[in-house]
């Protein structure tokens, strides 16, 4: 036995020597190369986050952030390189973009499709800076899909510039419109002229509308004749109004009947020239309602009013030429003979009222009154632009004199006067009354804003409360917390500011759980009983994160394991992290057994870690490291009773021949 013992302890002195060298030369996950130098594939992943790159050791999901690890390959490494460096993706504006690799078909083009299905293109990995979307790497399928709205884009584009070539030329004016560009200098009218040397100016280039003609690039040689052609003189031109907002003024060289239009041709005189230039630039003859207008020029004699003969044989006038407006028929300069006729009809017209103040009272030629008067019964003129009757009481009006102007006149003013004052006062009470109403207004407010900063003080404190609450009593792993959540140990260092916060805040919004839930948690340091009682109306009401809590007070209050492992159950089954890592821990004490595979160890690690719980992340890493050493162990020890039957099968044998 002697020998027996000595040579096995020299092949398991063999073996230990063998596994040690073996681990010599091995490196940590971290310090291996990206590729294997025998077959070249990648033997790391990597994922994106808004801060820098994680690198992973199997392409998947990532378990820590849920996200794709996507394989680390020889066209990514230095753009990864430039992410963490600082770099972040541009979008790519170019219209042929390479989006694959030439050397190896590696996609090096970035993507990401918006609710729309338009697709935009980037040139690193990253996120979209306006959705914060992460961006994909590029297939050929994606492709396909951008270069078909690439080219909708481009056929949208040639026809907006068609349309815009097609423009329409349209008439200026060119006081209001500048030919020349004020930077380049460039020109930007065109124009035509017709037979008689007018000009026409358009905003495009294309053709005059009347004659078909092509329209030509205004210069400065051009300018100046157009600006010499309105100096010149005017006695041989005469016009013709039409309705036609292009042309509104057509001008000829012969004055009478227009053989092209069979319409008048009046002369163009300098008294009308500044008319026609007010109605080319848009300007319609209004009603001349004044009792006596003036009809003719004081200088040339020329007529300056328009008149139409209606189906009343009415006289209307106008201050313009043109068109009637409701008619539509042609107004004609007045003459002598219609001026007549109009003050006769006028002389026949009702009288009517009129404001001796704006109105001329006397005739500048004869010195006759023009103004007919009534005093009333109570003492009041009233003035008329006729002569007639009162329309109320049947009195005869009298004509206006001098010596009666002064007299009224002198008799209103005082009059007047007295209305002042009497106006005077009445204002002065009515200020004085609006001063009180004023007073009372401002003591209104004062007192309105004094309740009303109370109620903004009220409701601020009501907002804050809101605010602490979240920020000193929210669970990290409810998923209806606001903000980052607060562990439980450094809870209890602000146990009671968070009670009396949260108090205000459940109080203030009974139908927001959240509230209640955080008052319970608070209230577990210095009330477990009423935490309690708020935690089991909390899981009646199916709030998650509150299954959790109220388990662990049945373990510690009750001792009660059976009812908070099915606690534990519903809150995981409701996805609360916390719930699933305190059933875990069941499993670990022997207080119960998984009943479905998703009630696994595993799968509650797998899922809590998902909700990117704290500790589970790192307790799954622990019992995959931990299945990992216990399958090396069990090769190990299979291989070593492996090794040791060999060994003993050699020596049995050894042992036969020598007996022989």
């Amino acid at each position: 036995m002697r020998p027996f013992s000595t040579l096995a302890s020299l092949v398991v002195l063999v073996l230990t020597t063998s596994v040690h060298a073996q681990n010599v030369g091995r490196v940590e996950p971290g310090e291996q190369s990206n590729f294997d130098p025998s077959s070249g594939t990648a033997m790391k992943c990597y994922v994106v986050t808004r801060d820098d790159i994680r690198y992973g050791e199997q392409p998947g999901t990532d378990p820590a952030t849920g996200r794709e690890c996507r394989p680390v390959t020889a066209e990514v490494i230095e753009r990864l390189r430039a992410y963490k460096w600082g770099n972040r993706p541009r979008k790519i504006e170019t219209t042929d973009p390479t989006f694959f690799s030439l050397k190896t078909g590696e996609p090096i083009v970035w993507y990401h499709k918006a609710q729309t299905g338009e697709i935009d293109l980037y040139d690193l990995m990253g996120f979209d800076p306006e959705t914060g979307d992460e961006l994909l790497p590029i297939t050929r399928e994606v492709v396909a899909v951008w270069r078909g709205q690439d080219k909708v884009r481009r056929d949208e584009e040639r026809q907006r510039r068609q349309e815009e070539a097609r423009q329409v030329p349209q008439p200026v004016d060119l006081d209001k419109y500048d030919p020349f560009d004020p930077r380049s200098g460039q020109p930007r009218v065109w124009y035509s002229q017709t037979d008689q040397g007018e000009y026409q100016f358009y905003d495009a280039p294309g053709y005059n509308p009347r004659t078909g003609d092509p329209l030509k690039i205004i210069t400065r040689e051009v300018l100046e004749a157009w600006h010499n052609s309105l100096m010149r003189p005017t006695a041989q031109e005469c016009y013709i109004i039409t309705q036609d907002p292009r042309e509104p003024v057509q001008y000829r060289r012969q004055v009478g009947t227009d053989p092209v239009t069979g319409r008048q041709c009046r002369p163009v005189t300098p008294e009308i020239v500044e008319r026609l230039r007010a109605y080319e630039q848009g300007k319609r003859p209004a009603r001349i309602t004044a009792a006596d207008p003036t009809f003719f020029d004081p200088r040339t004699g020329e007529p300056i009013v328009w008149y139409l003969l209606n189906k009343r044989e009415e006289i209307e006038l106008f201050d313009l030429m043109g068109f009637h407006p409701e008619t539509g028929v042609e107004l004609m300069p007045v003459n002598k003979e219609t001026v007549e006729l109009w003050k006769e009809q006028s002389r026949r017209r009702p009288p009517k009222r009129i404001d001796p103040y704006t109105s001329e009272i006397f005739d500048p030629l004869t010195g006759e009154g023009r103004v007919w008067y009534l005093r009333t019964a109570e003492g009041e003129y009233e003035f008329f632009d006729n002569p007639g009757y009162h329309p109320r009481t049947g009195e005869a009006l009298t004509r206006l004199t001098k010596e009666l102007a002064v007299t009224i006149f002198k008799e209103m003013q005082e009059r007047q006067k007295k209305l002042d004052e009497e106006n005077r006062k009445r204002e002065q009470e009515a200020r004085k009354h609006a001063e009180r109403q004023e007073q009372e207004r401002q003591d209104r407010l004062r007192e309105e804003q004094k309740k009303q900063e109370e109620r903004e003080r009220r409701r601020e404190r009501e907002t804050r409360a809101a605010v602490v609450c979240d920020q000193l009593a929210a669970n990290p792993s409810d998923v209806n917390r606001v903000g980052d959540g607060v562990p439980f140990d450094l809870l209890k260092q602000h146990a009671r500011e968070a009670v009396e916060n949260c108090e205000l805040a459940a109080s203030q919004s009974p139908k927001e759980l959240r509230f209640q839930y955080q008052l319970a948690r608070a209230l577990e340091f210095s009330d477990r009983e009423r935490a309690f009682g708020i935690h089991k109306k909390l899981t009646q009401a199916r709030y998650p994160a509150a299954f959790d809590n109220a388990g662990w007070l049945y373990i510690n209050e009750r001792k009660n394991f059976a009812q908070a492992v099915a606690l534990f159950r519903d809150g995981a089954q409701l996805g609360d992290s916390d719930a699933m890592m305190s059933l875990v821990e069941m499993y670990d004490r022997g207080r119960a057994t998984p009943r479905t595979a998703n009630e696994s160890k595993i799968a509650l690690l797998k899922r809590a870690a998902q909700l990117n719980h704290n500790g589970a992340a790192k307790y799954l890493e622990q019992e995959a490291e931990k299945t990992r050493r216990l399958e090396q162990q069990r090769a190990y020890e299979q291989e070593q009773a492996r090794r040791m039957m060999e060994l003993f099968g050699a020596v049995i044998h050894g042992v036969q021949r020598r007996s022989f």
